[in-house]
């Protein structure tokens, strides 16, 4: 016999996780299942109640069919199959390891895990995908904190998602469409004045500017960042783990060619090794920036042996410190970061080189 109660809200339980209830207005029952915590409802299209019990376990017993015969063709599982191939991979330079990656990227809230779940690689469709994308989008452009995610970051979990694809074998034959997020934004920079008031306040508030992280924790302004500052500008590096972070200064070598003075280094982009030779600006500076280091020791934030940790605070008190001086946002609007002195280096270099071309022509005109 089944066991069978009746609760509040009108439904008759014939067993944990099994109930058929009537909707208002509707004469027909509907069936309520709860299956690995997954809640299923429909219509049992009848108004008979123990033909309704009876196709309440019918329903139950062809979804717990479905799952078993699907399981291994299920997205879940091959997601896993993918994770449990990024354990053995090594940890690059940046220090975040590939398993870290993919386990978060699949597993975030509304991901792919999330989104796909037991549904079999073999019958995703073109509409689950961009209903997949659209989903994304709508998670973060809801609410107090709204905020769009970007085309660049939305195409890593079309990556993800081919991956796994991939590695089951699917027998999906069509193109996965690509993802419509925001544009990134343009790099904010400085001109030759603002930066020289950067540079100058940088040294300047050493020790004497503070400030107050959300966790609580006062921070006061080190030479780390005047440092980060002069070397960025002079070596056009990218604020990263791979590229600043890891450098110590038994990596720099000091060069000199056509009474030229530079700094010559090697960093990690796209897995290659690349050369980097800097301008004689940071080559002067690097001589103040070694006095009493270790060649171990690192170029910026040495105390701290996470070197992505080290990132972040060296970011968030150039940040701060923009905010001090009111400098956070160019002149349209645009978001200063740590890359903003890479761009700068960049535009003025590139004016220079416009300037030198013209003096040539000029001089050819003259001749």
């Amino acid at each position: 016999m089944t066991k069978k109660t009746r609760n509040k809200s009108n439904h008759i339980q014939i067993y944990a996780g099994m109930s058929i209830y009537k909707r208002p207005a509707t004469k027909n029952f509907w069936g309520y299942l709860k299956i690995d915590g997954k809640a299923y409802k429909k219509s049992l299209r009848t108004d008979n109640k123990a033909e309704a019990e009876k196709i309440l376990f019918q329903w139950k017993n062809e979804i717990l069919s479905d799952q078993e015969s699907t399981s291994t063709r299920s997205f879940s599982f091959w997601a896993e199959k993918l994770l449990e191939l990024q354990k053995d991979k090594p940890i690059p330079a940046s220090g975040q390891s590939a398993y870290d990656y993919v386990r978060k990227s699949l597993y975030r809230t509304n991901g792919l895990v999330d989104f796909f779940g037991h549904k079999s690689v073999d019958e995703i469709t073109r509409l689950d995908i961009e209903q997949f994308y659209a989903q994304m989008v709508n998670e973060v452009t809801q609410g107090a904190t709204a905020r769009r995610l970007t085309t660049s970051y939305m195409r890593k979990h079309k990556i993800l998602l081919q991956q796994v694809l991939n590695l089951a074998e699917s027998s999906i034959t069509f193109k996965l469409p690509n993802p419509k997020g925001m544009q990134s934004q343009r790099r904010g920079f400085f001109t030759n004045e603002e930066y020289k008031t950067l540079r100058d306040s940088a040294r300047k508030l050493v020790g004497d500017f503070s400030y107050k992280a959300h966790n609580g924790t006062t921070y006061t302004l080190t030479n780390d960042v005047h440092n980060a500052i002069i070397f960025l500008m002079g070596t056009m590096l990218r604020p990263t783990v791979s590229e600043l972070m890891t450098l110590q200064f038994k990596d720099i070598s000091e060069k000199k060619a056509d009474g030229i003075n530079y700094l010559q280094f090697f960093v990690q982009r796209k897995n290659k090794a690349q050369t980097v030779e800097s301008l004689e600006s940071a080559y002067f500076h690097f001589q103040k920036m070694k006095e009493g280091a270790k060649d171990t020791d690192y170029l910026f934030m040495n105390e701290y042996k996470n070197r992505k940790t080290a990132l972040g605070l060296l970011s968030k008190m150039f940040i701060e410190l923009l905010k001090h001086l009111g400098m956070e946002r160019g002149r349209d609007g645009e978001v200063r970061t740590l890359y903003s002195l890479r761009h700068t280096s960049i535009i003025f270099n590139l004016k220079d080189i416009e300037e030198l071309m013209l003096k040539k022509e000029q001089t050819l005109h003259l001749t």
